[in-house]
């Protein structure tokens, strides 16, 4: 999408500068040059909107690995913390036991 809208503004750009070579009457030069802007507006418009588009999915992709990556973290000290109580019982059991 993003090249074929690349390609249409070099295309009117092409345009513009034929025209700009040739003599037309002022009703259809102004017609002509109105429909390049607003196809050329319009086209500039979309790729900008790609674009940011692009970059904001980018920026969620990496919103969420860091999520997820916080997530993996504080499960895994839920583990060690769980480990440590058992190794903290079975400490006081064997100091009773002696």
């Amino acid at each position: 999408m993003k090249k074929f809208l690349s390609v249409l503004l070099l295309v009117l750009s092409f345009v513009i500068a034929v025209m700009a070579l040739y003599e037309f009457s002022g009703k259809t030069m102004g017609a002509i040059t109105y429909m390049c802007g607003m196809i050329g507006g319009m086209s500039l418009g979309i790729i900008k909107l790609l674009s940011k588009n692009a970059a904001l999915n980018s920026y969620k992709r990496e919103l969420e690995k860091e999520a997820i990556s916080s997530d993996e973290s504080s499960a895994k000290v839920k583990v060690l913390e769980s480990k440590i109580e058992v190794l903290e019982k079975a400490l006081e059991n064997a100091l009773k036991g002696k």
